[in-house]
């Protein structure tokens, strides 16, 4: 795991545009134009995080969790897409849940141990509390006419492709610029979007080597 670095941002680049605070465990994401971009995924209040991106995104978010300490709780359908990722958390000392409800989920985490839900249901609503030290991720369509209320409800969006109607929708849910949208919509195939409240930045999401070997058998 020694190739999953965990670094700050370089002196005097721009933390409007490249980091996301949203508490004090920070995990990388990807790479901006300033350098690495992270994501403060973890705190004593509950983080929701709206993600809609290649599923490789999302393994990636997992596994770098999980390597912070998570617990993992995956509620989806179809298991077997997950099946892979769950042999290799388990084999490198993680812990995981393949759910398809909320009834077995954590009611919280802990500093040491903190819980990461992903939600591929729709199991966990908005209006349903969640723990300290845990963080849930809504697996949604920003195309969707419900996502400006679901992207309200999350601290931080992970969006690509970008849809001039999802962009639309990121736009009114975290009250971005025209000119902010408009500097995200020709993602390479390899970014993503990342946006928050009056912030926007595109990242390049790529695993490192040993990701990709652990993960998707490179």
């Amino acid at each position: 795991m020694s190739e999953i670095t965990f670094q700050a941002l370089a002196p005097g680049s721009d933390t409007d545009t490249s980091e996301v605070r949203t508490g004090p465990s920070g995990l990388v994401v990807g790479i901006g134009q300033a350098g690495p971009v992270t994501l403060r995924l973890f705190r004593l209040q509950p983080t929701r995080i709206f993600m809609s991106t290649p599923e490789y995104v999302t393994w990636l978010l997992a596994f770098r969790a999980m390597c912070l300490g998570a617990h993992l709780s995956v509620i989806i359908e179809d298991h077997r897409k997950w099946l892979s990722l769950a042999d290799t958390v388990r084999a490198c000392g993680g812990t995981i849940d393949l759910l398809r409800g909320p009834e077995n989920l954590p009611g919280q985490g802990r500093p040491y141990r903190p819980s990461l839900v992903i939600d591929g249901m729709g199991a966990v609503s908005a209006s349903d509390r969640l723990g300290a030290w845990q963080s849930h991720v809504t697996l949604g369509n920003p195309d969707e006419g419900r996502a400006v209320s679901d992207l309200r409800a999350a601290e931080v969006a992970l969006i690509a492709p970008l849809s001039g109607r999802g962009a639309e929708h990121l736009r009114r849910a975290y009250a971005l610029s025209s000119g902010q949208v408009k500097a995200v919509t020709d993602l390479d195939e390899t970014e993503v979007v990342m946006a928050s409240v009056r912030r926007m930045t595109r990242v390049q999401v790529a695993p490192s080597p040993t990701e990709h070997r652990l993960l998707f058998g490179g």
